[in-house]
């Protein structure tokens, strides 16, 4: 689940820590857990994403998180937009002097680490949550504001004290197209984990009614929604009483999903929208699809192990650490329709292997993914103690 390319250094433990991200989405998704953490533990925390809308606000209110914005979109050419980019942050640092930045949305975080550096940082942490180099799969990377160039990349790791990958697929890619300095220490940790007690193994629902199949993630292109909708309609036809559902918010940026796309899939797919909580829609499916183009460590799929659903995935960095070919679901080549459709038909003809499908999912999230694992790789990473001071256990009770 960790490990390190390195040994840890003996830093002394941060008193204030800024996170910084390409969207709010990923502070508020995936690093909730570890803001949550440094917070029990008396750590300040800031965190800087382009904007914030007042619900997201209230939520980092809630975690007790101070938040910051800068511009990810200045007027001129992109080495001047950067630059701007690179002066807010600088800005925004020198102003709250945190001990230790943790960036990460890879033009966001190379971006960010090189201000941390300017502003005198002294634990500067790039975090990989996923990598696609510029030119990548579907030349999408050449399109999206968060992607980075090679040499950017390159820069930013020579400025860092940390870099951490999701899985090692990225780490050999970042080795070979970037480049990681020899001394530079290295670390994979799987993803932001997911936490067992919540989101608990859940009986696999009958088979009466037909089975159901559930997406969740943002309606974008990266994530293969187009795919999965267009799989779901194959299979449709075929088996009329299959139900199809799609969980999640809004695109943001180049790759979003418009509704005039959505919507020849309307009599097939039903889009659920944004869910507060997923574990009902969770409970209803029988297996759960996530055919991604790019992953670092996808929160979606983790959270269906855990509750201990078969997991048809890409074959792709990330997505392919979730399932095990045959045994916990399927891995398919990404963007392949018919591959796609093939593996949701496979389990409609053979719904005998469900249930172990089912218990090697809930086995592999216990293995792998549990959450107070990865928190315990940060905690030691960040050298503050993994047990939350007595003060803050007793207010939790």
């Amino acid at each position: 689940m960790v490990s390190r390319a390195a040994s840890p250094t003996d830093d002394l433990p941060p008193q204030r820590v800024a996170l910084v991200a390409g969207t709010p989405r990923t502070l508020l998704g995936a690093r909730a857990p570890l803001i949550r953490a440094l917070i029990a533990r008396g750590i300040e925390v800031l965190c800087v994403a382009p904007h914030f809308s007042s619900e997201q606000q209230s939520q980092l209110l809630v975690l007790g998180a101070e938040h910051a914005t800068f511009n990810l979109a200045p007027k001129g050419p992109a080495i001047l937009a950067d630059w701007a980019i690179k002066r807010e942050l600088v800005e925004t640092l020198r102003k709250w002097a945190p001990d230790t930045v943790i960036a990460m949305s890879e033009r966001v975080m190379a971006l960010a680490v090189l201000a941390a550096r300017r502003a005198r940082v002294p634990g500067r942490i790039a975090l990989f949550n996923g990598f696609v180099a510029r030119g990548g799969v579907g030349m999408e990377a050449d399109v999206d504001p968060l992607r980075a160039s090679p040499r950017l990349l390159s820069r930013a790791l020579k400025a860092s004290n940390r870099a951490i990958f999701h899985n090692r697929d990225d780490l050999r890619q970042v080795k070979r197209d970037v480049g990681l300095p020899s001394s530079l220490e290295a670390m994979i940790i799987s993803g932001s984990g997911v936490d067992l007690d919540v989101f608990s193994a859940t009986p696999l629902p009958p088979l009466v009614d037909g089975a159901v199949f559930l997406m969740v993630s943002s309606l974008d292109q990266t994530k293969g929604v187009l795919e999965y909708c267009e799989a779901a309609r194959r299979v449709k036809a075929r088996a009329p009483r299959a139900e199809f559902l799609h969980a999640g918010p809004a695109g943001e940026g180049a790759s979003a999903i418009g509704a005039d796309l959505l919507r020849p899939y309307s009599d097939t797919v039903t889009f659920l929208g944004p869910l507060s909580d997923v574990r009902p829609a969770l409970s209803r499916c029988h297996a759960f699809v996530y055919p991604s183009h790019r992953e670092g460590m996808p929160k979606a799929v983790l959270e269906a192990l855990a509750v201990g659903r078969p997991i048809i995935t890409t074959a792709v960095a990330g997505c392919r650490d979730t399932a095990d070919d045959c045994v916990n679901g399927m891995l398919v080549r990404p963007q392949n329709v018919d591959a796609l459709e093939d593996a949701m038909a496979r389990l409609l003809v053979r719904p005998d292997l469900m249930a172990s499908m089912a218990r090697a999912s809930r086995a592999k999230a216990e293995r792998h993914f549990d959450e107070r694992q990865v928190m315990a790789a940060w905690l030691s990473l960040l050298a503050l103690p993994a047990k939350e001071p007595k003060a803050s256990q007793d207010i939790a009770a």
